[in-house]
């Protein structure tokens, strides 16, 4: 199986302009099919933290050690937890919520129901009953009896659907933040056996591939609801993109998930969404003008084709919420039409142009998400907390960029905080009624 690769055709000087964004230690490399797993955050040689906290031990970066707290749970708003503390919990006669989490064995591809915690039971019912994803669109069903099957047969699948119950399951409890490292150790175990079978190649059957889909969109779902899950988001909808692409070349349809084209589901979502225009003329055009101020600053082939897609939404939203749909579409088709070189650079961490342009993006969900909820909501399908994330990913990239970069989207930033309020204070008077 050859996933998608760079284009040869494009010009040197294309490349060169895609890496003036970066700094000189933030060069992307192209890894296939390892795009999905390890190039989401490249690793860099550091002193091994032997005392480090249980959420870096999950997430298998070097942990500060600080206390009360250490600088990684503080930035994601995590209850950090070390080993000298978890012991004094259970001589207290707590439980660990990790004590009893047991993967299956890497060398069986079938799995053993007792080879799961009580913890696991319970993030798999949660799946089933609420955190399971809705798309594709038009088999929503399938998530809650073909793909639980497939996932008995398919450990990454497995992993993954535990990993978005925990997360989803961490986000709604009182206690949750004790289950998060559950569902990064979950998450790093579905990515590093999607890695596995995606190696196969030409060797995968049509059930391979159909669980490689659904394991692609379990984890696009998951890391929509981490608070630092836009990196993780996107790779995993354009890996979505390349395995459906590859399922339709080599089966021209999937066994469990009804495949649409683009057209085929733009009909049909746009017939759930409301007709009547409801948003600000005067905000969108002047997001439009904001937007035109990044373009002094597009370097290279990508960052055109991501802003000519967000100005194409921008101006949809100025028509109605089908055409906007449409738009928003072509958004996700610039991430999964570049190749794989293009794509690790126009998302590397110091390419800040392009977390500029996601400001704008951001902007153009937030606007959407409304109509979205009402198209949504009839078919029991609205994902809790999906904008809350999306007002978390927008401070923080806004913090992050540089100042000049920062400037120009200083609106789109107070737009996201002011619905971030809106939507606050319309939670607390739900809370009193």
């Amino acid at each position: 199986m050859e996933w998608p690769h760079d284009d040869a055709s494009q010009s040197a000087e294309n490349r060169a302009g895609s890496q003036n964004a970066l700094s000189s230690d933030e060069q992307a490399s192209p890894i296939y099919p390892s795009l999905l797993i390890k190039s989401l955050r490249a690793k860099r040689p550091h002193k091994k933290s032997r005392r480090g906290c249980l959420n870096c031990k999950a997430r298998r970066v070097k942990c500060q050690e600080t206390k009360p707290a250490c600088a990684n749970c503080s930035t994601r708003d995590l209850e950090c937890i070390y080993v000298e503390r978890l012991e004094s919990r259970q001589r207290k006669g707590q439980n660990d919520p990790q004590e009893d989490l047991i993967s299956p064995a890497l060398s069986s591809r079938h799995l053993s129901v007792n080879r799961f915690s009580g913890n696991d039971l319970r993030f798999f019912h949660h799946y089933l009953l609420i955190a399971h994803p809705h798309l594709p669109f038009g088999s929503e069903g399938t998530w809650m009896t073909q793909v639980p099957t497939y996932a008995h047969e398919y450990p990454h699948l497995m992993h993954a659907i535990l990993s978005l119950g925990a997360t989803h399951y961490a986000l709604i409890s009182p206690n949750g933040a004790q289950y998060t490292p559950m569902a990064v150790t979950h998450r790093g175990k579905a990515l590093q056996l999607l890695n596995t079978a995606m190696s196969r190649g030409d060797d995968c059957s049509k059930a391979d591939l159909d669980s490689i889909l659904a394991t692609c969109y379990a984890l696009v779902f998951q890391a929509f609801y981490m608070s630092d899950g836009l990196v993780d988001f996107t790779v995993m909808v354009r890996g979505c993109a390349m395995v459906t692409d590859r399922i339709r070349e080599r089966f021209q349809r999937s066994g469990i998930f009804a495949l649409r084209s683009q057209e085929e589901v733009t009909a049909m979502v746009g017939n759930w969404l409301p007709t009547e225009l409801s948003l600000n003329q005067e905000n969108l055009v002047a997001s439009i003008q904001a937007l035109d101020e990044l373009v002094p600053f597009l370097q290279c082939n990508m960052h055109y084709k991501f802003y000519h897609a967000i100005r194409g939404a921008y101006a949809a939203l100025q028509i109605s919420p089908q055409h906007a749909f449409a738009a928003l579409t072509e958004v996700y088709a610039v991430w999964y039409t570049m190749g794989n070189h293009d794509f690790m650079t126009f998302i590397a961490q110091g390419n800040h142009v392009t977390w500029g342009l996601f400001l704008h993006y951001i902007t153009v969900e937030v606007l959407m998400h409304p109509f979205l909820k009402k198209a949504c909501g009839p078919r029991d399908c609205v994902i809790s907390f999906d904008v809350v994330r999306l007002h978390q990913w927008a401070d923080t990239l806004y913090r992050n960029l540089p100042t000049p970069i920062r400037r120009l989207v200083k609106r789109q930033a107070e737009f996201i905080a002011l619905d971030r309020d809106a939507m606050r204070r319309e939670m607390d008077v739900s809370d009193l009624v």
